[in-house]
């Protein structure tokens, strides 16, 4: 019982967390949205890599979905580095 108690209040203080944080970001200026989206793409896509190489090395075997994995880190790095993933109006 405890133990569930415990997981729900974890559970609901995330769940605080990102409300809090998105509304933070809601309130942003537009240039200053556009450099936070830039930075998380690349450290999204970083992520994505290393948690497929991560996978593929521990299972010790080529799994697709390990490959698909790495293969999306690399899209939203080389995505956002050619300036794919940028809103077209970030003022609107």
């Amino acid at each position: 019982m405890i133990k569930g108690l415990l997981i729900l209040f974890t559970v609901f203080a995330v769940i605080a967390l990102l409300n809090f944080s998105s509304l933070k970001l809601m309130k942003m200026e537009a240039v200053k949205k556009a450099k936070f989206r830039k930075v998380f793409f690349y450290f999204y896509g970083l992520f994505m890599i290393f948690s497929g190489t991560i996978n593929c090395i521990e299972k010790s075997e080529l799994n697709i979905i390990f490959i698909v994995e790495i293969l999306v880190g690399l899209f939203f790095i080389i995505g956002n580095y050619l300036g794919k993933l940028e809103e077209k109006n970030p003022a609107l």
